[in-house]
């Protein structure tokens, strides 16, 4: 278990490395991709998450032909970057924790809806829109902000049950904002117990993750970490039992395993960890035509990123010399 964590550590490592590198080469969509796999990962990685809300500000800009915004305090040098995606001791560094990743998000909303209005000036939804006032700052914005950052602190410190105490005591002020806003409150409770259900995954405790996946679930259904954490627990159950001759448990629990990988897909397509290992699932399962789909489907996104060489040796193996 200790050597498949420190895998996983050193993948996530590789990834935030290209990542960065794809940054400074100003390919974004490239770098949106690894970091939001780093994410998957490592949900509550800070300087991912940071690191992909510029990617995608980039991206837009140059998409809507906007100047790139300035971003104060992102780290540009190619040894501070490795230090960053290694977790390397340094001098300074610098963490974006979710309540400042909460404001950054709401400036990039704004900022789409001003571009949007002045695109499309003149239809129909704007044409009685004369002179809109400015933001109004609102009390209870502050306080939400300072508990989610008091949430993410806890689960930090993998105090999950007191990161969910602290969300669900907020939700007043939530429904206080002008306008109100619970999503905000469910979607930070399930990244909650996508963390702790992974916790318990990577511990081997599979019914405990199961169980704590299915209550994330109730708070939002779509959410890939959670799904794929579903996967992931129904596949090792589904090999423990193969390895104890039990074949038809094992068939169930890879069903069940696909099912909720093919979840976590579709909310997001292009998430290579979650494209792989259903792949790997589907063919354990005995459906070897969507595993050659699916390993198809990662050499046409990412032929090159270590998901890509897996699915080229899962096809070679099996005689597909051209995917």
């Amino acid at each position: 278990m200790v050597e498949e964590d420190d895998t996983a550590r050193a993948e996530i490592d590789r990834d935030m490395e290209r990542g960065l590198a794809a940054l400074e080469k100003e390919q974004y969509d490239v770098a949106g991709e690894l970091f939001r796999r780093v994410i998957q990962r490592a949900p509550f990685r800070h300087d991912a998450r940071n690191y992909l809300a510029f990617a995608l500000d980039r991206q837009f800009s140059a998409e809507s032909g906007q100047p790139p915004p300035k971003r104060l305090g992102l780290m540009t040098t190619a040894s501070s970057a490795a230090a960053a995606a290694s977790g390397r001791a340094r001098a300074s560094r610098i963490r974006f924790p979710m309540w400042l990743m909460l404001g950054a998000i709401v400036v990039t909303a704004l900022v789409i809806v001003a571009a949007s209005v002045v695109t499309n000036y003149g239809r129909s939804w704007i044409e009685n829109w004369s002179k809109p006032a400015a933001p109004r700052a609102h009390p209870a914005n502050e306080k939400l902000t300072a508990e989610l950052k008091k949430a993410d602190d806890a689960v930090q410190r993998e105090q999950f049950d007191e990161a969910l105490q602290i969300l669900e005591a907020a939700r007043p002020v939530a429904a206080s904002l002008d306008p109100p806003d619970p999503k905000v409150i469910e979607d930070q409770i399930a990244m909650v117990y996508a963390a702790k259900a992974r916790s318990f995954c990577s511990k081997e405790n599979y019914d405990k993750a199961l169980e704590t996946a299915e209550e994330g679930l109730k708070h939002n259904d779509s959410l890939t970490q959670l799904n794929y954490v579903v996967g992931l627990c129904y596949e090792r159950k589904g090999v423990q039992a193969a390895s104890s001759n039990d074949k038809e448990k094992a068939h169930s629990l890879y069903e069940k395993s696909c099912r909720s990988l093919e979840k976590a897909v579709t909310a997001e397509p292009h998430n290579l960890l979650a494209l792989d290992l259903l792949g790997k699932t589907y063919s354990k399962f005995g459906d070897e035509i969507k595993a050659i789909e699916t390993w198809r489907r990662i050499l046409k996104e990412a032929p090159e990123s270590p998901e890509g060489r897996n699915a080229r040796n899962y096809l070679e193996s099996r005689g597909i010399r051209k995917p």
